[in-house]
């Protein structure tokens, strides 16, 4: 009696049922085994019976006039025509920051690159957190701060000294607004008349994302295209300024002479148009413009602490090698160090903690940022090139220059909230003042 019940239960009889046929089609000595041939037949009777069925995806389908409709009522959520969450940004009229503006009595005003600047510095990418500021709240603009002034101060007494007594490293934490510092002074000297060389990435000269070849009988190595691209950019940035300088010598870099008399701009175009000639041109303009007097230099290079550190170039004894042994670095970190100097100028640096790998502790210990352990040993051959830099820390916002950055922000309608007093309090004070910080949590509302 219980075997007839438990039988006539369909589960149990749709088992039994699929054993005896499985029985049935494959002999008893080879019911363990499935051939190839067997699994190829499968696949294509299962092929051949799948019914063909039109697709239907919401994804990437193109856009029909409905759409429009949907977005406008609101009904079909955040849209881009979503007022709440899609505000468009109002292009801000705001003065220029010029020599004249960036004075005590415009700290806390949020003011503009001037229209004949911008060309040429757009001949680089901003740095990118700033980029992404520039993108969303236009004009580009910065908030002339206290330590823009002091900096502007030190830079304008360069005009008259040499630059290996006015070489300044840009420290502070991570969002400070160094690099935005730094920025404003290539600002400042491009309105002032001064050449001007940024390197606003150094860290790519170092991560081996450019060729490089030995040079023969050295220990040195060149990087052909990074010159050359470096050589482009200075060319077009200074090109009205090096235009009325001329060489002083005839000399030979790479395959073509230089004869004595051409300008400056011209010599930067063989650097342009032959790429392994680039270095040669390169070291030849930068004995140039340190013998002249008439006209002040800048260089200016964020991620300055790349320079301080092994880069991930390798030797032919697969290790890794230090800046020094790229020429084009070394040509900076002669200036950077002091050992090359401008007869007019300043070298200024900022370092960057956006990433770790470009972390110097050899930098941070002489600039006094970090305390020398004494159980790790600094490297013997970086350290010479930190000797006489100087520090100066770039803090976090102030009360009043935050207000000027949130005005600014509040006139560019980016808020999701109301623009109140409590509102920028919130975010001042959640911020720590911290520019980086407050830039995102009014731009993101977080």
């Amino acid at each position: 009696m219980a075997h007839r019940i438990l039988a006539s239960t369909p589960l149990l009889r749709t088992s039994l049922s699929l054993t005896a046929r499985a029985r049935a089609v494959v002999p008893a000595q080879y019911a363990n085994y499935v051939t190839a041939s067997a699994v190829v037949m499968a696949g294509g009777k299962a092929k051949k019976a799948a019914p063909k069925i039109k697709a239907q995806s919401n994804s990437f389908r193109k856009k029909k006039a409905s759409d429009d409709d949907k977005g406008e009522s609101g009904s079909g959520g955040a849209t881009r025509l979503n007022d709440k969450y899609y505000k468009p940004s109002v292009p801000v009229k705001v003065e220029e920051f010029l020599p004249s503006t960036a004075t005590k009595e415009h700290v806390g005003q949020v003011l503009g690159f001037p229209t004949t600047v911008v060309p040429a510095l757009e001949q680089t990418p901003y740095p990118t957190l700033l980029s992404e500021q520039f993108e969303l709240v236009k004009p580009a603009a910065l908030v002339v701060r206290e330590s823009t002034v002091s900096l502007l101060e030190k830079v304008d007494q360069a005009m008259k000294t040499p630059s290996s007594q006015n070489r300044i490293v840009l420290t502070g934490e991570a969002g400070s607004g160094k690099s935005a510092l730094l920025l404003q002074t290539v600002s400042h000297c491009l309105s002032a008349g001064w050449i001007v060389i940024y390197v606003p990435k150094a860290s790519t000269w170092m991560n081996s994302s450019f060729a490089y070849n030995k040079v023969a009988n050295t220990t040195s190595f060149i990087q052909p295209l990074l010159a050359s691209n470096l050589v482009g950019q200075i060319q077009n940035v200074n090109k009205s300024v090096l235009s009325k300088i001329n060489t002083s010598e005839d000399a030979m870099v790479g395959r073509h002479e230089v004869q004595k008399g051409t300008s400056l701009s011209a010599l930067l175009e063989i650097g342009v148009k032959d790429q392994f000639a680039s270095q040669d041109v390169m070291e030849f303009f930068m004995k140039e413009i340190s013998s002249q007097k008439d006209i002040p230099t800048l260089v200016a290079v964020d991620e300055v602490n790349s320079f301080f550190r092994p880069t991930q170039y390798l030797s032919q004894d697969n290790k890794e090698l230090d800046p020094e042994h790229l020429k084009l670095s070394k040509l900076f970190l002669n200036y950077i160090s002091g050992k090359s100097s401008f007869k007019h100028g300043a070298v200024i640096g900022a370092t960057s903690d956006t990433l770790l790998a470009n972390k110097s502790e050899v930098l941070d210990v002489a600039l006094g940022v970090k305390e020398v352990s004494p159980y790790k040993r600094l490297s013997e051959t970086i350290l010479p090139w930190t000797q006489g830099l100087t520090s100066v820390e770039v803090p976090s916002y102030t009360r009043e220059e935050a207000k000027g950055v949130f005005d600014y922000y509040k006139k560019a309608n980016i808020f999701f909230d109301a623009a109140s007093e409590p509102f920028f309090l919130n975010k001042f004070i959640t911020s720590n003042g911290n520019p980086r910080k407050f830039f995102t949590a009014c731009a993101k509302g977080i």
